[in-house]
């Protein structure tokens, strides 16, 4: 049975995502789904920007949050999501949606667009995880305006947007051990 679902950044699926599932897995009582944007492909991009422009091209947040719906609704699994940067974006997007009652937890890391979806309430416990800062705007200020809700709890990092993903420019090791322990605690 899966119990937990995670949720991809702009990178989709590579050998980096399914190391960090396999480590969440441990022993195999804990089965991961993985929803990605690119319907389970393997693409290899050579920056960011590629792979963000690629994202936006393939239905951006609004067309990854439906399909995110429809694979968590099927059998109204998972219990727990865990979801990185687009995909906490794309998660938040639909977190008040009822067909999501079942979930019981859903954490989330550096996920920026949570800006552009601020009157969000999500029916289910989301705990954030922000990054020290991002450009495009002010991670303070959001995070005062969403912790304000009742089923969000937030966390500022000192590490930057991509931290825990190896094909990030941010990627940071130490950071990637101490937030996957926390993964798996929870």
């Amino acid at each position: 049975m899966i119990n937990t679902v995670v949720i991809t950044d702009i990178f989709g699926r590579s050998p980096a995502l399914e190391k960090l599932c396999s480590s969440l897995e441990g022993d195999s009582s804990n089965k991961i789904k993985i929803i990605d944007p690119y319907a389970g492909q393997y693409i290899t991009f050579t920056d960011e920007k590629q792979a963000y422009q690629h994202f936006i091209e393939s239905g951006g947040i609004d067309g990854f949050a439906k399909k995110i719906l429809k694979e968590v609704t099927i059998k109204k699994l998972p219990k727990k999501i865990i979801a990185f940067s687009v995909g906490a974006s794309a998660l938040w997007s639909i977190s008040e949606n009822s067909q999501l009652n079942h979930i019981k937890q859903a954490i989330g890391f550096y996920g920026s667009q949570i800006r552009r979806y601020q009157a969000i309430n999500p029916i289910f416990p989301f705990q954030l995880y922000f990054p020290d800062r991002e450009s495009h705007f002010n991670v303070d200020e959001l995070q005062k305006n969403i912790t304000q809700k009742e089923k969000v709890t937030t966390i500022k990092t000192s590490y930057l947007h991509g931290f825990m993903n190896e094909l990030s420019d941010n990627f940071d090791n130490k950071a990637y051990q101490k937030y996957l322990q926390i993964m798996v605690e929870k």
